[in-house]
Order: C-alpha cells, then sequence, then structure tokens
C-alpha cells in the first residue's frame, strides 16, 4: 500500500550539507556511517520516510543542476555529481531501508509504497530535472521520463536496489525494458587480466564515468587490477593504468566517491617501496621502460596524495611509516649534506654531479646503478652541489646560458628520470624564495618548467610553488611573463577538470567569507542575480562591518563549499570556528530563521571536513568545546529572545542525536558519552546551585534556575520536542511536566 502525502519536501540545510559534503570532501564518509548518521538526523528532525527521501533527492539533484550553472560548458563536476545521484545514493538509501527492514513493522509492500510515492512527488520538480538535462530539447513538460532524461536513469537506478515494483517502473517508462543494462564485468576483468593491452585497458577506463548502471563493478575491477598488478610488479600494464586515471581527473574523484583512498594508494605504496630491477635483466632500453612505468606509477601515487590533501594524516592511508614513500612525503626537497649521507649514498652524489658536469651524455652504468628510488630521494642533493659547481666556475649568474643548463639538467627532462623533478623544484623554488631571484637557481627553475619536455604530471605536483614565485617575481626573472604564460599552459593540460577543493581563500578573508557563507545558506543559499550593493538590502547576507566592493566571484550559484569551512577550522582553530558558530545562529534567530541556521552550525560540528592527525579539528573536540564552553557562555550571558534559546535548543539536539552512536568508541568524549558531557556541562546551569547537589533535577521542579523562566526556556522547549532524545536524556522529562 503506497504512502501519500500532500507535505512540500525542500532539502534541509542538514540534507545539503551532508550531501554536499559526501561530494566535495575526501576522504569520503564511509557507506556504514553516512547511513548511520542518516538514520540519527532523521530521528532528530521527526520526518516521515518518503518526505525524508524527497529532501535527499532534491538536495543531490541540486547540486547536479548547480554543477550545470556553474559550468554550462563542460558541466563542472556534473559527472561526479551524476555518479552520486544515481550510484551512490541508491546505494545509501537501500543500506538505510535494510537498517529499517529489521523493524516488526516492516514489509516489502511498505517499502515499495514509500518509494513510489518518492518518485511521484519528485516528478513534481519538473524545472529542476530540466536543469539537470542540458543536453535534450523541448519544454519541460516533454522532458520528464523521456529515454534521455536522468529520471530514467534513478527510475532504473531504484529497481537495481529493488526499491521499485518492476510493473510501477515501466508504467512510468512507458516502454519495454529489460531490468539490465549492465554488461558481464567479471569476465571483461578477467579478459584484460589475462591478456592485458592499453587499448583494451584505455576503454575499459573511459567507459566508466558515464556507465553508471554498472560502474560500482567496473571500479571495483580497476580496484582489483592495481592490487593484483601491483603484487605481480607487472609495471608496465599498471602504468598504462595510471597514467589513464590520472589523465580523467573525474574518474578519481568517483572512485574515491565510493571508496577510502587507501585502496588505490596501498598496493602501490608497495610496489613503489620494493620494486628492484631484476638481476637477469641487463638490457638497457628495456631498464629505461621499467624506470619510466615505475615513475608513472609515482606520480600517480603522489598525484592522489595532493589532490586530496591526505598529506595531512598519512598514517591512516599509508601502511609502512618507515617505507620509502611515506618518508619522501614528509621530506620531498630536503637536501642532506653529505657528511650526513651514508658512504654509498654519498658517492652516488658524487658521481651524478660528476657527470652532469662532464662535456658527454650520462654514462649507462650510471643510471643503471641508480635505483630510481634512490633518485627521487638524493635529486634536491645533487641539484644542490650542481648548482655549486656552476656557480664556482661563472663570474656571475648573467654569464650562465641556457646551453650550459640544458648540458646540466636535460636528463632530467628524459620520460625516465622526470619523475625525480618533483622534489629538486619544490627545493628549487625554496631556494629562489629564500635568497632573491637573481640567482642560479632562478634561471634553472625558468629553463626546466618552460621547456617542451616538462611533463605535465609534474607541473601539476609543484603548480603551488611554482606560481608563488612567478606572482613575485615583479619582473627580475627573466622573461618571466613568457615563462609563467607556457607553466599556465602545461598546467592547463594536466588540470582539464577543476579540481574538488579548487576553492582559494585568503587567511584575511576566511572571517567575513564564513559569515557571508553562512548566513547565505540559512536564507536558501543561491546567489542573486544582481550587484554587490543591494544584496544586503535584498537578502541582508552582508556583514555590516564588510566592504561591499568586496569581490564576490569566490561565490559559486549555491556556494555551499566545504574547503571555506574546513580552511577556517584549521587556520583559526576549533575554539574560534565553534564560537563563529553560535555567535552567527544567535543573530540569524532573532530574524525567525533560527531551525535552519541550528542546522548547519550542528552539520559544521558533527560531520567530519578534515582528514588529519590533529584530533583537536575532529568532531568529539569540537562537540567538547561547544558543550562545555560556547553553549554555556551563551546560555549565562547572551540569549535575549526565546528564538535565540530555541535556536541553540534545536542546535544541541541534532548534535545530540546524530553523533551517539554507542558502537563507536571513537565517539567518546574523554571516555565519556556525549550524553553524560551534555548533562554533566549543560543540565546544571537550569538547577539552583545553592540546592543539596544530592537533588535530582528528574525529581525536585523547585531546584529549577531562573534560566527556565526568562528567554533560555525556549533552550529547553527545543530539547523535549523530541521524544527520541527524551528516551536518551530522561532527566530532560520533568521539564514536559
Amino acid at each position: 500500500m503506497a504512502i501519500f502525502s500532500d507535505t512540500l519536501a525542500l532539502p534541509s540545510v542538514s540534507i545539503m550539507f551532508f550531501v554536499y559534503n559526501l561530494v566535495q570532501n575526501r576522504p569520503v564518509m564511509n557507506d556504514d556511517a553516512a547511513v548511520e548518521y542518516l538514520e540519527k538526523l532523521q530521528r532528530a528532525k521527526g520526518a516521515f520516510d518518503h518526505v525524508f527521501y524527497v529532501e535527499l533527492w532534491v538536495a543531490a539533484l541540486t547540486g547536479l543542476a548547480e554543477e550545470y550553472s556553474d559550468y554550462p560548458g563542460s558541466g563542472g563536476h556534473a559527472l561526479l555529481w551524476k555518479s552520486f545521484v544515481l550510484v551512490k545514493l541508491p546505494a545509501l538509501i537501500e543500506k538505510l531501508e535494510a537498517r529499517k527492514s529489521s523493524k516488526p513493522d516492516e514489509n516489502e509492500e511498505i517499502k515499495y509504497g514509500r518509494h513510489e510515492c518518492v518518485i511521484n512527488q519528485l516528478s513534481g520538480f519538473r524545472g529542476l530535472f530540466n536543469t539537470c538535462n542540458p543536453h535534450l530539447e523541448g519544454t519541460i513538460e516533454d522532458i520528464i521520463f523521456q529515454v534521455a532524461d536522468i529520471s530514467v536513469d534513478i527510475l532504473k537506478a531504484c529497481f537495481k536496489r529493488n526499491l521499485l515494483r518492476r510493473e510501477f517502473a515501466l508504467r512510468q517508462l512507458e516502454l519495454e525494458w529489460s531490468g539490465s543494462d549492465s554488461m558481464e564485468i567479471d569476465s571483461y576483468a578477467g579478459s584484460i587480466l589475462d591478456d592485458p593491452n592499453s587499448d583494451m585497458i584505455e576503454k575499459f577506463v573511459s567507459e566508466i564515468p558515464k556507465r553508471f548502471m554498472d560502474q560500482e563493478s567496473r571500479i571495483e575491477t580497476i580496484l582489483r587490477l592495481i592490487t593484483e598488478w601491483s603484487n605481480d610488479q607487472k609495471l608496465r600494464h599498471l602504468s598504462i593504468l595510471c597514467r589513464l586515471l590520472g589523465e580523467t581527473s573525474a574518474l578519481l574523484d568517483i572512485i574515491h566517491l565510493y571508496h577510502h583512498p587507501s585502496k588505490i594508494l596501498q598496493p602501490l605504496e608497495q610496489l613503489c617501496n620494493t620494486w628492484e630491477r631484476s638481476n637477469n635483466d641487463d638490457n638497457f632500453e628495456s631498464y629505461l621502460q621499467d624506470c619510466e612505468s615505475f615513475g608513472t606509477i609515482f606520480l600517480f601515487f603522489v598525484n592522489i596524495i595532493d589532490r586530496y590533501e591526505l598529506y595531512k594524516n598519512l598514517k591512516d592511508i599509508l601502511c609502512n611509516e618507515k617505507g620509502f614513500c611515506h618518508m619522501w612525503i614528509l621530506q620531498s626537497s630536503v637536501v642532506y649534506e653529505k657528511r650526513s649521507l651514508n658512504p654509498e649514498k654519498s658517492d652516488m652524489v658524487d658521481f651524478w654531479v660528476s657527470a652532469m658536469s662532464a662535456t658527454e651524455d650520462i654514462h649507462n652504468e650510471l643510471i643503471m646503478a641508480t635505483n630510481p628510488r634512490i633518485l627521487i630521494e638524493l635529486a634536491p642533493t645533487i641539484f644542490k652541489y650542481a648548482l655549486a659547481g656552476i656557480n664556482k666556475h661563472s663570474i656571475s649568474v648573467t654569464t650562465v646560458t641556457f646551453e650550459t643548463l640544458s648540458k646540466n639538467f636535460e636528463f632530467f627532462l628524459k620520460p625516465y628520470s622526470s619523475y625525480a623533478l618533483v622534489g629538486a623544484i619544490q627545493w628549487l623554488c625554496d631556494d629562489v624564495f629564500f635568497k632573491g631571484q637573481n640567482t642560479i637557481s632562478s634561471k634553472v627553475l625558468k629553463f626546466l618548467i618552460s621547456s617542451k619536455d616538462f611533463p605535465v604530471s609534474v607541473a601539476r605536483l609543484v603548480a603551488n610553488k611554482v606560481m608563488n614565485i612567478l606572482d613575485n617575481s615583479v619582473g627580475s626573472l627573466p622573461s618571466v611573463e613568457d615563462t609563467e604564460t607556457d607553466f599556465k599552459l602545461k598546467l592547463a593540460a594536466a588540470n582539464n577538470e577543476p579540481v574538488l577543493s579548487s576553492s582559494k581563500h585568503p587567511y584575511e578573508t576566511l572571517f567575513s567569507r564564513f559569515w557571508t557563507m553562512f548566513k547565505s545558506i540559512v536564507y536558501g543559499g543561491r546567489q542573486l542575480k544582481s550587484t554587490p550593493n543591494n544584496m544586503n538590502i535584498e537578502y541582508d547576507i552582508e556583514s555590516p562591518q564588510m566592504d561591499l566592493s568586496l569581490d564576490l566571484s569566490w561565490r559559486g550559484s549555491h556556494h555551499l563549499d566545504i574547503s571555506l569551512f574546513r580552511s577556517c577550522l584549521e587556520i583559526h582553530g576549533p575554539k574560534i570556528f565553534v564560537d563563529l558558530i553560535v555567535e552567527d545562529i544567535l543573530n540569524i534567530s532573532k530574524k525567525g530563521i533560527g531551525y535552519r541556521a541550528a542546522e548547519l552550525g550542528a552539520s559544521l560540528i558533527t560531520i567530519p571536513l578534515c582528514c588529519t592527525w590533529n584530533a583537536h579539528l575532529h568532531p568529539n573536540n569540537l562537540i567538547y568545546i561547544f558543550f562545555s564552553d560556547a553553549l554555556v557562555r551563551a546560555l549565562d550571558r547572551k540569549v535575549n529572545l526565546y528564538v535565540q534559546g530555541q535556536a541553540l535548543g534545536t542546535l544541541t539536539l541534532i548534535v545530540l542525536i546524530t553523533w551517539n552512536i554507542q558502537s563507536n568508541v571513537s565517539t567518546k568524549i574523554g571516555g565519556k558519552s556525549i550524553y553524560e558531557v551534555f548533562i554533566e556541562h549543560v543540565l546544571p546551569k537550569f538547577q539552583n546551585q545553592k540546592n543539596d547537589s544530592e537533588n535530582d533535577i528528574t525529581h525536585h521542579k523547585e531546584t529549577w534556575s531562573k534560566l527556565m523562566y526568562g528567554p533560555t526556556r525556549g533552550f529547553i522547549d527545543s530539547l523535549i520536542s523530541n521524544n527520541n532524545l527524551i528516551e536518551e536524556v530522561p532527566q530532560l522529562a520533568v521539564f514536559k511536566s
């Protein structure tokens, strides 16, 4: 039996933030944690199942529509959003339904009716569907449930997850459909493993981003290939796969929408840590091919870590803290004094410096005697001593010609050695930064990055440091404008699609941008098609202290930018971050929209924003600061209106319900549950401290403090409005009387 409701379901702020966080943040929250969070969020909101699901679908479709609005030509991250809409979200809903199926009053008919009701309600959002189909022609009414429409794919995805009855799907589509669009992935994977070739691998990889019905299976195959080829040390085949994945940034983002980065990185880490050339292989050309393949794999490995800023928490990403990869990432541009190296490495530096200054080419014997890992590790040191030799024999920097530099450094532009340039370029940038532009280091840097042979895979990894040097050159670097243009062209080739964390938020603008984004999201999230000067009149989203001439181009059409909130947390610290949230909620609640502000604040506190070793930036610590400090101070001195107390109560309610995951010991705060922390720090504020401490707040109304009879009464009223919370915190029950 279907469940019908005429409730208008629009995505709440908490659901929007949850969806955007899954798409934008890496590593992605694992499915079990995401499903548990959704289940608890629904309990906190007190929403009916079908209304909650409609909100989820509309939030996901809104993200896709906004992506097409921001990037009309390419769609930006549209493929990533479509993967979320058609694969990730149905999978989460399927798992959420599996948790609900354990309830005694649940059965298949109720589940089918619930989701058929959801599909019927979604069909009313025709403008949203139309925006998600930018390449279709026709009126809005004509597009719904047409063959190329995304609504058809949603129906198929839901049917595949057993959320809809077959007859319902066919009735909506009005066509014959077999119920399966997938191919035999396992047999295809087997053929690649048995007889791999570049054409077959390229065809398989290129189809993944747009084959949504079997996308998960294909990605599982990719992970299987990486694991097996890494274990078998099949460098040639693995390098082809890594090159294709590295060139398709959209596919990388999609893979990490489903899986933790360690699934890819750990097999590659093991290979890069242990690969050695076979003692029986003395063929020089074969060795160069192996070195080139190794370099491709290594640069792909580093690219993933750099792209998602995983270096902030390597212990959860990599498996060998003493291995080469882990150590190199921590000290990639370190230069060693020769006396600090062991004799073998010290001699290797001397051999390479001598070979680079010689008139003839570097000997094959030296190349074959140098393990790629050693070359990567010692490249900055080799560059330092090679530059010292050039300085020693040159009258001045101006006398050093490009021919001289070409003779010394062109070896590192070869495909079989360019992977060692990452650390060397980083060291050159540091040297130019500290010693100034008029140095031999600046000439070498310009020579390398302006060369047509400088690889784009390396350019992507050193882009930030190089652009920082070029932006501050003030013309002192010869032909700096041409150099910058050449390098930007390489970056354009390397980054043909926008990067997930591409927002650049300078330190000096973080406060104003946080305030602007927070308030704008609460008001609906849309950027007005008007000039900045009248935005504060129509939506009042600009701070009174803000310069209205400030460039607001950093905001997208919805501009729910997870990276801005993450930057604010990392730079300003957890206490200021929580204080900003509480202050914004208190200010916004004066205008009657405190509930949306509270939802956003709760999301910022309970959903992990940072992949970092720093436990102070984790939700546990944010929640502790909120209960033990920020909330207590707000209740004491800052709540002047009932609606302000009500908004803080809503924030507390959502935090208490969504973060109390009893099965996860990591959610304990100082060995205590979140409820125990709340009872210890917050509830005593509503109890008269002059009474005997043995008085139980659950039995003695006379112990209530004056806070119960002022504006802060709204705080308690919000808490007791949710019966689920009262079950968990029975001490609140007395306030209902």
